[in-house]
């Protein structure tokens, strides 16, 4: 897949309404704050129809109201445009032109980002990892996506019942739903993580050269497989807290070296290795989905990573049809350059030059 083309207004500083973008390595150079790490979340929101992380309501402009992206993507069965309308609370997502929801897109294009905020899936809380595993199974799956709305919507209702009225009449009928849904996303989980545990492991044995085995691993909250069951041996445990105990909405990812777990016992190398593993997995992973590579968004590619790490993200980089990589100084080969600054993009040309990117921009639909 190829990114064509960005366009946005009133996302975050973003100041260039448009660019286009080139194949192969296209590189974004600026200082800190510049607006490189805005455009590649504009990049992604439009080629995911949803956020890598953080709030929409947080990507709008200071002094506006709502903003917008849309872009083109040219795959191997032509070329998508998603645009992206939102404001805080509200989102309205089109896939050419035709209202759609974020599992609609993932069926045509798909993007994967990797940050230095990536460790945070080995050393953060369990929530982070079960939102990367819940965004990449979306991706593969639009059944799946639908059962996490659903599992939410029943997991609120079922905490309020607990909460401020546990006699409820329809509790059971809540419950039993819980565990029917909750039984799917288990499921769909467990067949993904079967499948990204060995990408994952031979990525992480490309990167560290350590023969020692990384593995990823469902740890589910309850014991057995039953969910009904769980939910009720914990019954006492529920109307004590008012909230559901057990469940996916729990669960979490063990990431383990040499049967060791990485949270508590590895080291930062090691974990910036098992972070970039996950996310080089998630890329062959959505590349065996759609049938060629999605997009590739790298953003500072150098930060936290030492010469062999960041030699096997370049050569990454180098092999795939399109990679758009940001850092304070270009990598040492790139096809295209562009200069950022104050949320300008300029291009740099092979002598030196520099022209304004496509001033153009479509206004927001009403």
């Amino acid at each position: 897949m190829r990114l064509r083309s960005l366009t946005q207004l009133a996302f975050r500083n973003l100041v260039t309404r448009r660019v286009s973008f080139p194949d192969g390595v296209v590189a974004l150079v600026g200082q800190n704050a510049s607006g490189k790490s805005n455009l590649l979340a504009a990049a992604y929101l439009g080629c995911n129809g949803t956020l890598a992380s953080g709030t929409l309501a947080d990507m709008v402009a200071f002094g506006n109201e709502e903003a917008y992206v849309a872009v083109e993507v040219e795959h191997a069965a032509g070329v998508s445009q998603v645009e992206v309308g939102f404001a805080a609370g509200r989102k309205v997502v089109k896939l050419d032109s035709q209202v759609a929801r974020a599992a609609d897109v993932s069926r045509h294009v798909a993007a994967v980002l990797i940050t230095p905020e990536d460790s945070e899936l080995v050393h953060g809380s369990p929530s982070s990892r079960r939102a990367f595993l819940d965004a990449l199974i979306s991706k593969v799956s639009a059944r799946y996506a639908a059962l996490v709305r659903e599992y939410g919507r029943v997991l609120e209702q079922r905490n309020a019942l607990l909460r401020l009225s546990p006699r409820d009449a329809t509790l059971p009928d809540w419950t039993a739903r819980l565990a029917a849904v909750g039984t799917e996303v288990d499921a769909l989980r467990e067949r993904l993580v079967a499948r990204l545990c060995p990408l994952a492991a031979d990525v992480y044995r490309e990167v560290s050269g350590d023969e020692a085995p990384f593995a990823v691993r469902l740890a589910r909250n309850w014991e057995g497989g039953d969910l009904a069951a769980a939910l009720a041996a914990t019954r006492a445990a529920e109307l004590a807290r008012g909230a559901t105990v057990v469940g996916p909405h729990r669960d979490d990812l063990a990431l383990t070296l040499g049967g060791m777990e990485l949270r508590s016992y590895g080291s930062r190398g090691e974990a910036r290795t098992a972070a970039l593993a996950l996310r080089v997995a998630e890329y062959r992973l959505l590349t065996e989905r759609h049938g060629e590579p999605p997009v590739l968004l790298v953003d500072d590619f150098s930060a936290e990573l030492d010469a062999d790490r960041r030699a096997y993200l370049l050569s990454l980089t180098a092999a795939t049809p399109q990679a758009i990589v940001t850092g304070t100084e270009p990598p040492p080969h790139h096809d295209a350059l562009f200069r950022v600054s104050g949320g300008e993009l300029a291009l740099i040309d092979a002598v030196g030059a520099s022209s304004a990117v496509a001033p153009s921009v479509r206004e927001v639909p009403s």
